[in-house]
């Protein structure tokens, strides 16, 4: 797969979670068995808000071709979907949160092998982007 072709894909999936837990945040705690109460409410639209501004930057990075842009991007996303990653993991042991999270797990750790592999592929630092 493209660097830009997994690009798109994050950046439309990231896209996509942030509007559910920025417009239906009761819905998208739901799922997860997390109460909603006014306050996990509001969090979860930060959340929202956050998801959705780092899936636009993934998205609308797509077509670059400086790789300082785009080593940047995918530092980042490994950051990031490392944490979620744990965070999530902890929160199903802990039973914070129901089973589905572990499709969360999953994501989170999908992604930032995929960011780690766009990162250090040879061909990534020749600008071979599309």
């Amino acid at each position: 797969m493209k660097l830009t072709t997994y690009l798109v894909i994050a950046g439309a999936v990231t896209i996509l979670f942030g509007l559910e837990f920025l417009l239906v945040p009761g819905f998208a705690l739901r799922q997860y068995a997390v109460p909603t109460d006014p306050h996990n409410l509001m969090q979860a639209r930060y959340f929202g808000g956050t998801l959705l501004a780092f899936g636009l930057v993934i998205w609308l990075a797509r077509g670059t071709r400086d790789d300082v842009v785009l080593r940047a991007i995918l530092q980042a996303s490994i950051v990031g979907n490392v944490l979620g990653a744990g965070i999530s993991a902890w929160a199903a042991l802990t039973g914070l949160q129901s089973e589905m999270v572990w499709g969360s797990v999953a994501i989170y750790t999908l992604f930032s092998l995929a960011s780690l592999y766009y990162l250090l592929l040879p061909t990534r630092r020749h600008h071979e982007v599309a």
